[in-house]
């Protein structure tokens, strides 16, 4: 007799096939995003032959631009080398830019302008932060030239002046600015009818010294050097306003970056005087070698910063109430 099939138990049979078959397709589906997400977690980000530098575009003025950076880049790589490693090289305008990068363990170290350096400042390993020595000289005053034969004897006698300012140099503007709020007088932008930017420190000096400009921002270190290389800078321009000492450049290490690489960096910061090569490159944008520095070294910058925001606010208010 021939076996008749059941419509609802084959309709059922199916049903647990199915199922079963989900099921199984599920199961390998979780097993591999498991095996996925343990792989992602346990793979260092750091295990990785390049270093990732970051340059804020307001940094070194001592010299020009394009040579500056140049120079700038190639003492990085010839750095890195030393302790065999690759170095590749990103530009910053935004320190918010840096934090995201230094997050994502995207960028191991940063040179920066002291300004834009508190910014980030806790991203960094409070332990590693470096600068560079100018000339002989690891701080360097912020000086406010005029002529002599102008006779000014306050910054308020150059409203509606030229000013030449060296492009980048962020932490002088800021000293320029705090000064002109202390003497009750608008930030420079509006101090001055005009403010040229130059690019590097020794032009600012030329161009106040051949009356193309009636005061000019530059430091301590590029004032000597211009009076050094022709003495009769030294008869015709005078300091109007000098600043504390201060460090003009810093440079940090990411937080979650590894130990064994930051000690790296340490020992050739310590024995950079053993790379003559390396001198050389530092040269080039008049620098004659790295030290390690502690958070205290910035301290006078954090006052600065402190004294300009708080008169600012003050300088607010006091246009709102008139």
């Amino acid at each position: 007799m021939q076996a008749s099939i059941n419509p609802n138990h084959f309709e059922l049979s199916l049903h647990k096939l199915l199922l079963l078959i989900f099921a199984i397709s599920n199961f390998i589906l979780c097993n591999h995003l498991a095996a996925q997400t343990t792989e992602d977690t346990i793979a260092d980000p750091y295990d990785r032959d390049t270093a990732y530098v970051g340059i804020m575009s307001r940094l070194l003025f001592s010299s020009h631009s394009t040579d500056t950076r140049v120079a700038t880049e190639m003492a990085f790589i010839e750095f890195m080398k030393n302790i065999e490693k690759k170095c590749s090289f990103r530009e910053f305008d935004n320190p918010d830019d840096v934090i995201t990068q230094m997050q994502e363990h995207r960028l191991d170290a940063i040179m920066a302008n002291p300004i834009d350096y508190l910014s980030f400042e806790h991203q960094i390993d409070p332990n590693y932060h470096y600068s560079l020595i100018f000339g002989d000289r690891l701080q360097q005053k912020i000086l406010l030239l005029v002529r002599k034969s102008d006779e000014v004897e306050n910054i308020s006698q150059l409203s509606e002046k030229i000013l030449a300012a060296p492009k980048g140099h962020q932490l002088g503007r800021i000293f320029l600015d705090l000064n002109l709020l202390k003497n009750n007088q608008p930030l420079a932008e509006k101090h001055f009818s005009q403010i040229n930017t130059v690019n590097s420190l020794n032009d600012a000096i030329i161009d106040l010294f051949f009356h193309h400009v009636d005061a000019a921002l530059v430091t301590d270190v590029a004032f000597d050097l211009a009076r050094e290389l022709n003495p009769q800078i030294n008869n015709q321009i005078v300091p109007l306003l000098t600043s504390k000492p201060t460090i003009q450049l810093v440079i940090g290490i990411n937080r979650p970056v590894p130990d064994n690489f930051k000690e790296q960096i340490n020992q050739m910061v310590e024995n950079i005087r053993q790379h003559p090569r390396t001198l050389h490159l530092l040269s080039l944008f008049k620098s004659s070698g790295v030290v390690r520095i502690d958070q205290s070294s910035l301290d006078p910058i954090r006052e600065m910063m402190r004294d300009y925001q708080q008169l600012q606010r003050t300088h607010a208010n006091n246009n709102q109430n008139n």
